[in-house]
């Protein structure tokens, strides 16, 4: 945290996610009351079919856009083929298309499909830099961090030359922040890519992706492209055989292009829909576009976390917009930032670019180039915002540092209940000690409605007074 600017925050991914990812600075007003519709982003119990595009952030049926999705009867698809084995092969990080029945904040999904972004050769592959590692993969820029769940390793493990399938999210400059990322068997991998056609030449039969060069002069090209022949701004898949890395660009022999669906893809006209992504076009006449996909906002639109506003849909934020999908345009009843983790208390540990806190075993915070605050240093009092990453890491997306206070708190997804204690971030926090419990609408409720109000991914806020290393919690909430 060397390098702090002031600069609208960009919230790296996800989650999430999801969300979500994400992603961002200044508190400023919301958008409408604090009101909630049934059905998506509501609290209610009507339900109402639509389609949740994300990065999934845990298990235990399926986190995705901070909702609990059952995957139990779902039909999983993965790279057009059927899921199998543990929720049908889809992992945490992964990017997906869910077919959803939502009821209040919850759902059940009918059909799950994994949406990756390439796999291929790493061909550049430089150390990790300010807590962020930059690849280049058959021509794509890939961009690791610490909230990306590598598959058996983590950022550094990735070489040179390692075949390698991703799936993240695109930002405005089509680099592609991975939320999952797994070196593959070279012997069995698949090379492809999807990507934008840049630029095409239908006479020498090449195309270029990004830093990539393609020849499809042998290739089939599927009955989806019009008249047989790609064109500039396709969105489209190219599978191939023959591939090489250059010093800036890397080649690929195409054996098949098609059109592909970008993002979400196809969204039924009048359904609840919610879609996570990078903010590519800033907030103009109320609308604005997450990746390809264009949101218009109204008076009656609500903001998450509650101070923020329009002011904060900047264009590199990554965040998630619920509401209903019509004519081409998702009109968005909730836009949610994402950076759903929150922490405060004394600095309890500093070892380069991480940090610990007083009363928190177990969550390691990271900062990266992109966190905005100030530098940690033992025994100061800090507030940290962030996205939760995998094995109880926090990436700091702001952390300031505070007059000296008493004051502490959690806030996170729920990971276990188990009786009255619930866990967050691998802390245990035995709700039976504490006197005030409040819902999702700041009522007051007692200690068992607030119990039956929680389960895994419920996101919940526990707050109390520091003494040491110990915290004593006099308050809990339910989160939105």
């Amino acid at each position: 945290m060397n390098n702090y600017m002031c600069k609208p925050l960009k919230a790296m991914t996800l989650i999430g996610s999801l969300l979500i990812s994400g992603l961002i600075v200044s508190a400023c007003g919301g958008g409408g009351g604090s009101s909630q519709s049934a059905g998506v982003g509501g609290t209610g119990v009507t339900t109402a079919r639509g389609i949740s595009f994300g990065t999934i952030t845990g298990f235990g049926s399926i986190l995705l856009n901070g909702r609990r999705i059952d995957n139990s009867t779902a039909s999983v698809t993965l790279d057009d083929n059927p899921g199998s084995g543990s929720n049908g092969g889809i992992k945490q990080g992964m990017v997906v298309k869910a077919s959803v029945a939502f009821s209040g904040n919850t759902g059940t999904a009918t059909s799950v499909e994994y949406r990756d972004n390439l796999e291929g050769e790493v061909c550049f592959a430089p150390p990790t830099a300010g807590g962020i590692r930059t690849l280049r993969v058959l021509g794509q820029t890939v961009i690791l961090d610490a909230t990306t769940i590598v598959d058996g390793g983590d950022i550094d493990t990735i070489v040179l030359g390692d075949i390698v399938e991703v799936s993240g999210l695109p930002d405005e400059l089509e680099e592609i922040h991975a939320s999952f990322i797994q070196v593959k068997n070279p012997v069995t991998a698949k090379i492809e890519v999807k990507g934008r056609v840049d630029s095409v030449d239908n006479g020498t039969k090449t195309l270029t992706i990004n830093e990539l060069d393609v020849n499809f002069n042998t290739a089939l090209i599927d009955d989806n492209i019009p008249g047989g022949e790609p064109a500039v701004g396709q969105f489209i898949e190219v599978k191939g055989t023959d591939f090489g890395c250059g010093g800036v660009r890397d080649t690929l022999t195409a054996t098949k292009v098609e059109l592909e669906a970008e993002g979400a893809g196809a969204i039924v006209e009048g359904v609840p829909a919610e879609v996570e992504g990078f903010v590519t076009t800033g907030l103009a006449a109320n609308s604005f576009m997450i990746g390809s996909r264009k949101v218009v906002i109204n008076l009656s639109t609500r903001f998450l976390p509650e101070d923020f506003g329009e002011i904060n849909i900047q264009v590199g934020t990554k965040l998630e917009a619920e509401g209903t999908f019509a004519n081409g345009v998702l009109s968005a009843s909730k836009i949610s930032f994402r950076r759903n983790v929150k922490l405060e208390s004394d600095v309890l540990t500093v070892t380069g670019n991480s940090f610990t806190l007083e009363g928190f075993p177990g969550i390691v915070i990271t900062t990266n180039s992109e966190t905005i605050g100030d530098n940690p240093a033992i025994g100061e009092h800090f507030r940290v915002r962030g996205i939760e990453g995998p094995g109880n890491t926090v990436l700091a997306t702001r952390a300031d540092k505070k007059s000296s206070d008493t004051t502490a708190f959690l806030q996170g997804a729920v990971d276990s209940k188990v009786g009255a204690t619930i866990t967050i971030l691998g802390v245990a926090v035995n709700m039976s000690s504490i006197p005030e419990f409040e819902d999702i609408d700041e009522n007051t409720i007692s200690q068992q409605q607030f119990l039956d109000l929680v389960q895994p991914g419920t996101l919940v806020k526990v707050k109390g007074d520091l003494s040491g290393s110990n915290i004593t919690y006099d308050e809990a909430e339910l989160e939105d």
